[in-house]
C-alpha cells in the first residue's frame, strides 16, 4: 500500500510517498528513512503518488494506534492551508516532545456498581468489548490509569539570606560586587540564595558566602511549601451573570464572544458553563495566552471544582511531565486542561467545551514556524467537534467584534462588577512635569495608597534600567553586533543586553566609535522605575515583575502568592501584570508611559494600546474604589480618550471605519513575506525578485507594498526585507505557497500576524 507521509520537524512543504505492508491510519506516526536518516513521519493520506523514483518502505510503526481523530486531521489541514504551514511542523503540535513513554494501561473501577479488580486494558477489551469501555468511561464508572511511576517529591529545603542591619552599610568598605548584593537586599526583606545568584547573574556563590562570614548577611533555612494554592469559589453569581449563562445554554449558536469589562465576573460564567458539561462526563479545554496566568487561574478552578482532575499543560514543563499529562488527557483522565496555545493540540477525545480567556492577547499567535493564530484554530476546532466555544475579553479583538455583525459569533455582555467598583481614571499631562518618569501627582497618590495599607501596580512597557546608551560627543548609540537594535542597560549587573538575540556585554568605559567618555544611559524600563520608586519610598517593599526576575511558572506563582499575602506594597511590571490578575487590595494602577504603546508601526497598534491601557487599569478596584493614572505627553489622543471613558464601542466604531477605509483586516487578509540574506544587498535583491513573482501572479484585488526594511532589519546576523501583500479576506494563498516552496530557507510568510513584524 502506498501512503503520503509528512516529515516531523521539517520546514518542507511537500509530503513524500512510502509503501507499507501493515495497515495504517491517517495521523498515525511511523518511522521512515528520509535524506539518509531515520526520523518520525506522519501518515497524511492513504493515496500515494507514483513516479520515476524508487519508493522506500516505512521502517516501523511508532505507536500501536493513531492518537489523532478525523477532526484532528482536518484541523491540521486547516492550519496548513490558512497559514501556509509545513505539514510536518503542524502535525508535531499534536504530540509532546520526545518519544512517548512506554506505559501499560489499566482499567480501574470508580463505581461500586461495576466491581472488578484493576485489569489491563487489553484484557478488559477482550472480555467486555470496546463499546462497553467507552460507555463506562462516559459515565465515569471506570478510569484508565498508566503504569508509569508517580514519584512524590520531597519538600525542598531552601536557604534565604537577608541583611543583618540596614543602617551604616553605606559607610562600610564594600567591593563593587558586594555593594550590588547589598543594594539589592536593601529593597527586599530576604531572598533565596539561588534566586539571588540568578537575578544578579553572579558567577559563583562566593561573594554571598563572604558577606555571611563577615556578618553583613544572615541566613535562614526553610522548607518550601509545595501545597496547591486554592482560592475559595464564589458561591453565588449575580443576575447579569445568570442572564449571560442562560443565553449561552439556550442559544442555537455555539460560538460566543463574551465582552465583559475587567472585574465583571467572566470567569464565574465560564465556571457555570463548565459545570454543566463536566456533569455530563465531558472534558474542558481552558486556554490562556501565557503561562503566567495559570497559577492564579488554577487556584480558582481548584476552589470551584474540588475533586475534579485539573491539570496544566505548557512548554515550560519537564518533558516527562508533559508526556504524562498528555497521555492522561488523551485517555480522559483529565477533567479540565488549562494551558497556553500548545494545549489546543492535545487530542482529547471527549472535549465538551473550549474557553479562550483574554482572547485579544497577541500571545495566542505563534511567532515561529509554524505560524498560526491559536484563537482562530480554537474556533475551527470547536466547529469540527460541534461543541460550544467561548471567547472572553474586556477588550475584544476588532476582527472578532466585527464577526458579530455577520453572525459568526454571538455577542454577550457583562457591564457590572459583582464586588468593588470600576476605577476612576485620570490622565496626567506629562508636558508640565519636571520628572519625565514619575509625576508629582502619581507620587502623592502612591503615598496615600500604601499609607492606607493598600497595594499599587506600576506598568512599564519595557524591562531594563535604560533603553539605550548614547555618546554625547559623536551621537553613537551602542547597538547589538548581531541585530539592528540598541542594547538595553541593566544596572543590577552593570551590563548591556540585546532583548532579541540575548547578546550581553559589560558596559563600555569609552565610546566604541570616538573613544569619548561621555556615555550616558537614556530612557527607562522597569529596573529604572523600581530604582526611582525605592528612592521615593525607602521603607516600602517593592517587587519587580519582568522576564529578568520572573522566568518560569514557579517563580511567577511565588510572586503572586507574595502579592496575595500583601508581602509587597508596590509591584512594578511589564505586560505580565496587565493580564487577568485579581487582587482585592490593589487600589491604584499607574501606567508610566502610555505613549510608547502607540508608537509601533503596525496597523493594529491602536488596538494593542487600547487593550493594554484598559487591561492594566482594570486591575484596581476589585474589592473597593480603585484609581488608575495614565501618564502621557499626548492626553488628547483618541485612544487615550476612549480608554479614559472606558468606551470600547466608540473605539471599535472609529477603528473599524479606519480599517475599512485603508483596506486592513478584517476587510482584507495580510500576508507579510520576510526575505533573509547574509548581507543587506542579498536580502534586498531576493525581496525584489519575490515581489516581482507576486505581482506576476495577477490575483484579482491584490495589493503589493514594498519591499521595505522592517523596524528590525537585522536579526541574529541575518538581514531582512519585508513585502506586504493585501488580499480579499477569503482569498486562496496557494500562489504564495508555490513561491515559498521555491525559496524554503530564504523566506517566511506570516498570514494575518498580530502586532506586525519587528
Amino acid at each position: 500500500m502506498l501512503i503520503q507521509v509528512a516529515i516531523s520537524n521539517s520546514p518542507l512543504y511537500d509530503t513524500y510517498t512510502y509503501k507499507t505492508d501493515e495497515p495504517v491510519e491517517p495521523g498515525e506516526r511511523i518511522e521512515v528513512n528520509f535524506a539518509g536518516r531515520n526520523t518520525i513521519g506522519y501518515v497524511v493520506s492513504l493515496e500515494g503518488k507514483t513516479g520515476k523514483y524508487r519508493i522506500k518502505s516505512i521502517n516501523k510503526k511508532v505507536d500501536e494506534r493513531s492518537f489523532l481523530s478525523l477532526e484532528d486531521i482536518k484541523l491540521a489541514e486547516y492550519v496548513m492551508k490558512e497559514y501556509l504551514a509545513p505539514p510536518g511542523k503542524v502535525l508535531d503540535l499534536f504530540f509532546p516532545p520526545g518519544k512517548l513513554l512506554a506505559v501499560d494501561e489499566f482499567i480501574v473501577p470508580l463505581s461500586e456498581s461495576f466491581e472488578f479488580s484493576p485489569t489491563s486494558k487489553d484484557k478488559f477489551v477482550k472480555e467486555f468489548g470496546e463499546g462497553k469501555l467507552k460507555e463506562l468511561l462516559a459515565s465515569r464508572e471506570v478510569k484508565i490509569m498508566h503504569s508509569f511511576e508517580r514519584k512524590t517529591p520531597k519538600k525542598r529545603k531552601t536557604r534565604r539570606v537577608s541583611l543583618t542591619k540596614k543602617t551604616g552599610l553605606l559607610n562600610q568598605d564594600l567591593t563593587p560586587l558586594w555593594q550590588i548584593i547589598v543594594d539589592y537586599l536593601l529593597s527586599v526583606e530576604s531572598e533565596e540564595i539561588s534566586e539571588l545568584e540568578k537575578k544578579l547573574e553572579l558567577r559563583s556563590r562566593s561573594p554571598i558566602e563572604t558577606l555571611i562570614s563577615k556578618g553583613i548577611l544572615k541566613t535562614e533555612e526553610s522548607e518550601e511549601d509545595d501545597s496547591h494554592w486554592v482560592i475559595p469559589a464564589v458561591e453565588e453569581i449575580n443576575a447579569s451573570q445568570r442572564e449571560v449563562y442562560r443565553k449561552i445554554m439556550e442559544s442555537e449558536s455555539k460560538a460566543f464572544l463574551l465582552h465583559g469589562l475587567t472585574g465583571t465576573g467572566k470567569t464565574e460564567v465560564y465556571f457555570k458553563v463548565m459545570e454543566y458539561w463536566l456533569n455530563r462526563g465531558r472534558q474542558i479545554l481552558y486556554l490562556v495566552p501565557e503561562v503566567s496566568l495559570t497559577p492564579q487561574l488554577l487556584a480558582r478552578i481548584r476552589g470551584a471544582f474540588p475533586g475534579r482532575d485539573v491539570r496544566q499543560y505548557h512548554s515550560y514543563m519537564p518533558r516527562n511531565q508533559r508526556q504524562r499529562i498528555w497521555l492522561d488527557a488523551v485517555e480522559q483522565n483529565v477533567d479540565i486542561l488549562v494551558g497556553t496555545r500548545s494545549s489546543l493540540w492535545v487530542p482529547m477525545k471527549n472535549t465538551g467545551l473550549i474557553v479562550v480567556d483574554e482572547e485579544h492577547d497577541s500571545s495566542f499567535y505563534q511567532q515561529s514556524l509554524p505560524y498560526y493564530d491559536g484563537v482562530e484554530a480554537a474556533l475551527k476546532k470547536a466547529e469540527l467537534l460541534d461543541i460550544p466555544v467561548i471567547l472572553g475579553s474586556a477588550t475584544p479583538r476588532v476582527g472578532h467584534y466585527n464577526m458579530v455583525e455577520s453572525d459568526r459569533l454571538s455577542l454577550l455582555r457583562l457591564t457590572e462588577r459583582p464586588v468593588g467598583s470600576f476605577p476612576t481614571i485620570e490622565i496626567i499631562d506629562m508636558k508640565e512635569e519636571k520628572n519625565p518618569i514619575i509625576s508629582k501627582r502619581a507620587l502623592e497618590e502612591i503615598t496615600q495608597t500604601i499609607s492606607a495599607g493598600k497595594q499599587v501596580f506600576v506598568f512599564v512597557h519595557r524591562k531594563g534600567y535604560s533603553n539605550y546608551v548614547v555618546c554625547y560627543t559623536c551621537g553613537n548609540t551602542v547597538s547589538c553586533p548581531h541585530c539592528s537594535v540598541s542594547m538595553t542597560y541593566h544596572k543590577a549587573d552593570n551590563s548591556l543586553k540585546c532583548h532579541y538575540c540575548g547578546y550581553k556585554e559589560p558596559i563600555p568605559k569609552t565610546c566604541p566609535v570616538c573613544g569619548s567618555m561621555t556615555l550616558s544611559a537614556r530612557g527607562f524600563g522597569t529596573e529604572r522605575v523600581e530604582h526611582d520608586l525605592q528612592k521615593y519610598f525607602p521603607s516600602a517593599r517593592i517587587m519587580r515583575m519582568d522576564r529578568e526576575t520572573i522566568d518560569n511558572p514557579i517563580s511567577y506563582e511565588k510572586a503572586l502568592l507574595e502579592i496575595s499575602r500583601k508581602e509587597c506594597q508596590i509591584i512594578v511590571g511589564t505586560k505580565m501584570i496587565t493580564k487577568g490578575l485579581d487582587f482585592p487590595d490593589v487600589e491604584m494602577v499607574l501606567i508610566v508611559d502610555a505613549d510608547r504603546l502607540m508608537s509601533f508601526p503596525s496597523y493594529d497598534s491602536p488596538e494593542n494600546a487600547f487593550q493594554h491601557i484598559s487591561q492594566v487599569s482594570g486591575r484596581s478596584g476589585r474589592a473597593s474604589i480603585g484609581k488608575a493614572f495614565i501618564q502621557s505627553f499626548n492626553p488628547n489622543n483618541r485612544i487615550m480618550k476612549a480608554a479614559f471613558e472606558r468606551d470600547y464601542e466608540t473605539f471599535y466604531l472609529d477603528e473599524i471605519a479606519l480599517r475599512k477605509e485603508l483596506n486592513n483586516p478584517p476587510f482584507s487578509k495580510i500576508a507579510e513575506v520576510i526575505c533573509y540574506g547574509e548581507t543587506e544587498d542579498e536580502s534586498g535583491l531576493l525581496a525584489e525578485k519575490i515581489a516581482e513573482e507576486i505581482r506576476k501572479a495577477r490575483i484579482d484585488s491584490i495589493e503589493v507594498f514594498g519591499p521595505i526594511a522592517p523596524l528590525l532589519s537585522k536579526l541574529k546576523n541575518s538581514y531582512r526585507m519585508k513585502i506586504t501583500v493585501k488580499l480579499p479576506p477569503e482569498a486562496n494563498c496557494e500562489f504564495l505557497q508555490k513561491i515559498q516552496k521555491k525559496h524554503p530557507a530564504d523566506i517566511q510568510i506570516i498570514i494575518n500576524g498580530i502586532g506586525g513584524i519587528i
